[in-house]
């Protein structure tokens, strides 16, 4: 039995059948992993999404001598200049006298979404703490503020407030925000935030997302400094996005 088997196999149309049955094996399992077209389309697609965003405005002052109030910003109230933070320029607002003190910057983006993104600094003293606010779309349409004396952060719409969330704020650290607002009809839209230390990856998920009646049509960003802990608070890497909602 062993012989006919050995002479069976070494026939040449015997080899050629099997020859032939490993290379349609091959063929059908390549197909099933997909054509290599279909994987190029699926990569390009997060591309896509990020070209969609259209930086309007950025400024990290380090083109700006030390003193100079920045041309960039259109300061509505307080003593706001560069100065020399860890060997790198920075927007600093002084940490005294004590009050409320913001500055505009960007152009006015009409009916688009649009999007904040900066970083900020400061030091508590004792039980005193500063605080930092953001709007988008002027100063009366969304606005979030980060109030670490009560460890909360509260987002405002129209001056009212549409809601808060409890907030441990850290002391001393770079801290990043992305602040982004979206029409979604003529009479509602959503507001998305997200703040965390530069020390740590961007979260995945958004810290706060909203939705509200507000009809959100843009406008020029904003951004204030609240020193009431008589220390300074530094602001750099201001970044404006727009894209089609």
């Amino acid at each position: 039995m062993k012989n006919r088997k050995l002479k069976l196999f070494a026939r040449p149309s015997v080899l050629l059948l099997i020859a032939l049955a490993f290379a349609n094996c091959s063929a059908v399992n390549t197909a099933s992993r997909g054509e290599p077209k279909e994987e190029a389309d699926f990569t390009e697609s997060p591309t896509q999404t990020l070209n969609d965003w259209q930086v309007d405005f950025e400024e990290d002052f380090s083109n700006y001598l030390v003193g100079v109030e920045p041309e960039s910003l259109f300061v509505l109230d307080g003593a706001y200049a560069v100065r020399e933070e860890s060997g790198q320029k920075v927007l600093t607002l002084p940490g005294s006298p004590v009050g409320d003190f913001g500055f505009l910057f960007g152009p006015r983006v009409r009916e688009k979404t649009l999007e904040l993104e900066f970083s900020f600094k400061s030091e508590r003293k004792g039980r005193r703490y500063p605080s930092v606010a953001a709007g988008l779309g002027g100063v009366r349409a969304y606005r979030f503020r980060l109030n670490p004396a009560a460890r909360k952060l509260m987002v405002h719409v129209d001056d009212r407030l549409l809601a808060e969330r409890p907030f441990v704020w850290k002391a001393g650290v770079w801290w990043k925000a992305r602040f982004q607002a979206t029409a979604l009809s003529e009479d509602s839209s959503v507001v998305r935030l997200k703040l965390w230390p530069l020390t740590e990856e961007e979260p995945d998920s958004w810290l706060f997302e909203e939705e509200s009646d507000f009809a959100f049509k843009g406008g020029k960003c904003a951004i204030w400094g609240y020193p009431y802990a008589g220390t300074e608070i530094h602001f750099d890497e201001l970044i404006i996005r727009s894209k089609e909602s």
